[in-house]
This record gives structure tokens, sequence and C-alpha cells, in this order.
């Protein structure tokens, strides 16, 4: 153990060290840090004290010393682990236990972080295991808990502040997703729900993109709740519009009346407007994560259909909250050729577009909304709520749609097999 202690003490030095070039030259977090302000973030690694107090143009630590009121203390209590994080080494699916189950507006999340005292614990999978819950028998993460980040009182943090960190930057998104993504084994995209941008063979563009895969597709389920909302209990939209899976891959799924249903191109189109119609922004890809959740093995023909909301969405949470990076390497991404403007000499500053957006696409620089472009997720919610039609959503070619569909047959089949 005394070894050990050293070997962390000694890394945990280095980078500390090491953060000074950084914190000058790292233009993702130099970005990340100005969204946040000033960050005191206090160490704690199986008894090796040290904190650090960032700021745009500041970086400053010390070690063997406490802050007396950190706004984020991070404490690994297993040596082998923490020396593994200060290498740098990847964590397979490191993510927080609670992190998508708060609540969907602001006072439910503060309910939540008094609930769990503000306190989030990060595990990661170390294996897989084969299980059987009296259904028959499904593939099931293990998974170990190696962190937790508590977060001062009064600071309403979401976990995944901590991608905006370079020292977790490496190891919650690794090489291991980016090959996965120049493989061609992921890749997802938004559609834009606002039918300004005109219709595509006579069709609005998220019904022309669905419509394809559904009468391709030689199987459809459709889940009869999205998860996500009824946990949230949200109060914006309807609970009764689930995700839905195609391809041969769902051909395995076990799906209860309860749970879902088998559905017809037909059915699934009208699911499809019916979420446009309220609101909901359809994301679709392949993500490799997604038969694992049902038990059922990635082999190419398993596609993913999900309908978005601003307070529910996982997706969207990452690119909300997350480092300005995580955009970039996130699995589904703003399709290609959409831009949202505005015309600022129609903008008034009521708000309403950042109102609407909630993903922080939109922000409002000297009482003027601007396009944050690097987070806009090109859905065009925020269009229709301006009432001084300030704001524009275009796609620079019609193309793009044919092109993204393509994108999208490159990665994942949902042909019969």
């Amino acid at each position: 153990m005394v070894d050990k202690k050293e070997e962390i003490e000694f890394l945990f030095k280095k980078m500390m060290r090491d953060f000074e070039d950084i914190s000058k030259n790292d233009e993702i977090y130099r970005e990340d840090i100005k969204e946040l302000g000033k960050l005191e973030v206090q160490w704690r690694l199986c008894g090796v004290l040290g904190y650090q107090i960032l700021e745009i143009d500041n970086y400053s630590y010390k070690f063997g010393e406490r802050l007396d009121d950190p706004d984020i203390t991070f404490t690994w209590r297993d040596p082998m682990e923490a020396i593994k994080f200060l290498k740098g080494e990847n964590f397979t699916s490191f993510r927080t236990i609670k992190q998508y189950t708060y609540g969907a507006n602001e006072e439910d999340y503060r309910k939540y972080i008094k609930q769990y005292n503000r306190m989030y614990r990060y595990r990661y999978t170390t294996g897989w295991k084969i299980a059987d819950y009296g259904k028959g028998e499904r593939r099931v993460a293990i998974r170990k808990v190696v962190m937790s980040a508590r977060f001062k009182k009064g600071k309403g943090y979401h976990p995944f502040i901590i991608t905006k960190l370079p020292m977790f930057r490496s190891i919650m998104y690794s090489e291991e997703r980016e090959v996965l993504q120049e493989k061609g084994k992921q890749y997802g995209s938004f559609l834009p729900i606002n039918q300004s941008l005109g219709t595509f063979e006579s069709e609005i563009l998220p019904v022309k993109v669905f419509k394809h895969f559904f009468d391709k597709a030689s199987h459809i389920v459709a889940l009869n709740q999205c998860a996500c909302r009824v946990h949230g209990d949200c109060q914006e939209h309807t609970h009764d519009i689930g995700c839905m899976h195609l391809g041969d891959g769902t051909l395995d799924i076990m799906i209860t009346e309860k749970k879902g249903r088998v559905v017809t191109s037909e059915e699934a189109l009208g699911i499809v407007k019916r979420a446009v119609d309220d609101g909901l922004i359809p994301l679709l890809g392949r993500a490799s994560g997604e038969p694992m959740g049902f038990g059922v093995e990635d082999k190419g023909n398993f596609m993913s259909m999900c309908f978005c909301d601003p307070c529910c969405c996982v997706d969207a949470k990452i690119l909300t909250h997350g480092s300005v990076g995580v955009v970039d390497n996130a699995i589904f991404k703003r399709m290609k050729g959409v831009t949202t403007e505005v015309e600022e000499d129609l903008c008034v500053g009521c708000g309403e577009c950042l109102e609407a957006c909630k993903f922080r696409g939109m922000e409002m620089v000297d009482g003027i909304a601007r396009v944050n472009q690097k987070r806009c997720l090109g859905c065009g919610r925020c269009v229709s709520s301006c009432p001084n039609d300030a704001i524009s959503i275009t796609i620079d070619d019609d193309s793009r749609v044919n092109e993204l569909i393509a994108k999208l047959e490159s990665v994942v089949d949902v042909a019969p097999q």
C-alpha cells in the first residue's frame, strides 16, 4: 500500500503540473472553463490530497492541502483504480450510476440533488455475464464503483460536468468510441422538425427519412412509453411515444404486451407524425450499446429511433452539459447541411428561443439571441418559438437527405438478412 501511495503521489503531482500547459493551450478546455467561470476542485486520492483553482486565464494548485468549500470534491478509494485514472487509461462505459434519473424540471432536479446529498458515484464496466431473470437469459454488464464527486451546496452541476476537465475527457471519450465511428460501427443524427425547411418528395424531412427505413425494415418494434419521460415525469410532452427499433436484430428482443409491440411500416410512420406534431425531436442511427440493453448481440442490423424532448433526452443532456469537445465525439450529431441563424435586426431579446431550446444551442449576447453552433442540434424548435420571425433554419442542398440515408445505411442494415 505504501508503494502504491507513493506512485499515486508521483502521478498526481505530474498531472497537476502538466495541467499548467493544458490550461494555456487546450482550446476545448478553455472554451469549457469560459462557460463555467471559476471552478475550485478538491482531490482525495486514497489519502493523497491536493486542489486546483481553474479560471480562464489563471491556474493554481497545491499539494497536500484542502480547500474550505470547493465546488467539486473527487474521491478515489481503490489505489489500483486511482493509478489507472492518473495514467489516463480508459474505463469502459465510465458514467455515474444516477446521471439520468433526476426529474424533468429544475424543482425535480433540486430534489434529486438533495436526495443524493449532492453526491454522484461513478462506475465502469469490467465485464459481462449471462443472467436469467425468469424470462430467458440476458447478457448483463458487470460494473464497479470507482469514484465519487460531491458538489458544493447551491451548485446544480450535472454529472457530465466532469467531461469539461481534460483528465476525464480521455477516459470517458476514448479512442474506443472514435474507432467505432471510424469503422462505421455507430452513427446517428438528430432530424429537424421545422416545416419551414420545406418538403422532400412531398414529405417533411423526418417523415421522408424514417419512411425510407420503415419500408425497408424486416421487423419494427415500438415501445409503448418513453422511459425517460415517465421517470422524469415530463409535463411538456406525451409519455406514450416510445423509442422504436428496426431490423433483424430486433427479432431476438423479448417484448411483452405491456412494454411494446411489433408494428407495420404504416403504424410506425403514424408514430413519427405524432411525435413531430408534439414537438419531439427525432433521432435515429446505430449505437453499439442499444442492443446490449435488450440482451441482444450487435451484428449491425439493429437500428434505434428515438423521439427526444429537451428535459429528458439522454443524448441531449450529454451535449448540453458536457464538454464542447463531446459534441464532435458524440454518436448523435446535427444533420449535415442544416444551419440555424438569427437575423439581428429583428431580434428583440425576448428570450423565447432560449426557453424553447434548453440545449444551450441559443444564448443571449448584449440583448440579442445568438446560435451556439457547437451545441445547436439543428432541430428547429427555436424557429417557431420566435414571435418576431427572427430565426431561420435552412438546408444547403436537398441532396443532404439522401446523403444522410446513405450514411446511416453504411453503419446499419435493417433489411431482411
